[in-house]
């Protein structure tokens, strides 16, 4: 069975049993590298509405994450 199969077949669901597929799936995941709050995000999005030079590409963060974990 393929993604798609699995959210057509959930959608049959009822919505408390939806949410506790949801969950499962979600607490299988793996957690993230990073932490970062709402707050945190919320100055960076008001930094870089201020100052567009501020923001870097996708590729910059990814390097920057790796260079934290090496």
């Amino acid at each position: 069975m393929n993604a798609e199969q699995i959210v057509v077949e959930a959608s049959k669901l009822a919505p408390e049993d939806q949410a506790s597929v949801a969950s499962r799936i979600l607490r299988g995941l793996d957690s993230p590298a990073h932490h970062v709050s709402d707050e945190e995000v919320e100055n960076r999005i008001r930094e870089a509405k201020e100052d567009p030079s501020v923001l870097i590409s996708f590729d910059d963060f990814v390097s920057g994450i790796q260079k934290r974990e090496s």
